[in-house]
């Protein structure tokens, strides 16, 4: 009886033993220590629990309140051990670049490392921390602080007085002004290198940009078929609407559930989504000279070497607007799709004929009847029509055009005018009642037409944008302490053993 009494408490000093033994013989690697900032902890790493709880909340404090008056990071990895194929300084060396302690542009960082199995500590800083705090001060402070209470064990005291004494120097007056000015000069400095000089060269180059094409739109669309004032208040309103278009997306996205990604967005990839969003413009800028020109040729083959006169001169254009490179290869494609059918043909005399200008005679009058011209308008078919130089000879021949399969021919009059299914609006849906539409075919030439059935047009509804703006802005309060700012040290630092 006597021995199954005493199985459970020595079976559980035994799982004791061997738990702590492989805790202190747990040997870090860089990868595997906690980064207090990413998980929401503070500043202080302690994985093996070597410091106390309170050592560790009261420590964290202490060093936030650091970051606010100096904008020094300093951060306190306390580990049992750590890889034995690295060094002390190699390792934590390695440790304040991969998290990347300090302001990323004035490196303003600490690390105070230290191993318990090894009995070894560390100080790593940044390069705009080592004025304030050289190599051989820190070596002081350990001294008097950090070593005498490690011999007695006593780690979380030692420190704790450490790091209160690195504060108190930091925090002195001059010392607190040198560390302001040098985060304030560099980040200015690093804004106008990072933001303010690409992004005002971007506006730069993109404001020529425009110009040119809005230059060479007016020069295109001048004396040209309907190419009047209307057409180029059309350009402006075309620009207008883009502009009107890109407010309202950057509207909706920033205070319509757009802060989560808002918040990651740095100085430095502002000019990228500038380059984006004025891309995009120039785009849009782009595609309305090319329906410009559509608009005023009726002719087929005037409008494609419009538009390939048009990318000759602005082929450029494809650097600020890479999607311009694909509606150029779209068009090419066409271009050369259609030689064939521009291609002289010949009269019964074995003469080439003439194609007729439809930009000059647009109803192809004598050629054309009512019908085909009708075809043409809505875009069923596109006619060519070529005529001997004698004028005693022509010859029509048709294109399916873009609205080809929209249509087909109608029962009545023959031509492909017949479009089916189409839906008329008779009683348009309120936000109160419903709507009415009938489903008919139609000839849009000789007006037949076919009732096939009424539908009924759902009642509209009232969209509610509260629900979004409200779910937006919950998580952003610890946004600042989150990470780390992207710091890195050239070696600087001190170390030793007690």
């Amino acid at each position: 009886m006597l021995i199954k009494h005493l199985i459970k408490p020595v079976a559980l000093s035994i799982f004791l033993f061997l738990g702590n033994f492989a805790a202190a013989q747990t040997a870090y690697h860089v990868k595997d220590i906690p980064d207090p900032k990413t998980n929401g902890e503070g500043y202080v790493s302690d994985p093996d629990k070597i410091l106390g709880a309170g050592a560790v909340a009261q420590l964290n404090n202490t060093i936030a309140d650091f970051e606010r008056e100096t904008n020094v990071q300093v951060a306190v990895v306390v580990v049992n051990d750590f890889d034995h194929e690295k060094e002390d300084f190699d390792f934590a060396y390695e440790l304040f670049n991969t998290w990347g302690i300090g302001s990323k542009t004035s490196n303003n960082g600490l690390l105070l490392f230290i191993s318990k199995a090894r009995r070894k500590y560390r100080f790593i800083t940044g390069t705009g921390a080592e004025g304030v705090l050289p190599d051989v001060k820190l070596k002081h402070i350990a001294e008097q602080h950090l070593l005498p209470a490690f011999r007695e064990n006593d780690f979380a005291t030692g420190i704790t007085n450490t790091i209160n004494t690195i504060g108190e120097i930091i925090l002195k007056p001059e010392n607190k002004s040198e560390l302001n000015q040098l985060f304030t000069q560099k980040k200015s400095n690093s804004d106008f290198e990072n933001f303010l000089l690409p992004t005002g060269i971007i506006i730069l180059l993109f404001w020529g940009a425009f110009k040119i094409v809005n230059r060479q739109a007016k020069n295109a669309l001048k004396d040209k078929p309907q190419s009047d004032g209307f057409q180029n208040e059309k350009i402006g309103k075309g620009c207008a609407a883009a502009m009107m278009v890109t407010f309202v997306v950057v509207f909706i996205f920033i205070f319509f559930g757009g802060f989560g990604l808002v918040e990651k967005i740095s100085s430095k990839d502002i000019p990228i989504i500038l380059y984006v969003i004025l891309s995009l413009i120039l785009f849009g800028r782009y595609l309305f000279h090319i329906s410009a020109l559509r608009s005023i040729h009726h002719d087929d083959k005037n409008f494609y070497n419009s538009v390939s006169s048009f990318h000759k001169k602005n082929f450029w254009l494809v650097i600020f607007s890479p999607l311009v490179l694909i509606s150029i290869f779209i068009y090419l494609f066409k271009r050369v799709k259609n030689i064939n059918r521009f291609k002289a043909v010949l009269d019964s005399k074995g003469q080439e004929m003439v194609r007729l200008d439809r930009d000059i005679n647009i109803e192809g009058e004598p050629f054309l009847t009512k019908g085909q011209r009708r075809e043409e308008i809505v875009k069923a078919y596109d006619y060519d029509i070529w005529e001997s130089v004698d004028h005693k000879e022509h010859l029509i021949k048709a294109w399916p055009a873009e609205a080809y399969n929209h249509y087909t021919e109608c029962p009545d009059c023959y031509f492909r005018t017949y479009q089916l299914n189409k839906q008329v609006t008779t009683k348009k849906a309120t936000y109160s009642h419903a709507g009415q539409a009938k489903i008919i075919n139609e000839c849009s030439f000789c007006k037949k037409t076919e009732f096939i059935k009424w539908i009924t047009l759902a009642m509209l509804v009232e969209s509610s944008s509260s629900s979004g703006s409200s779910s937006s802005g919950g998580s952003s309060s610890s946004s600042s302490s989150s990470s780390w700012g992207g710091g890195s040290s050239s070696g600087g630092g001190t170390g030793g053993s007690w």
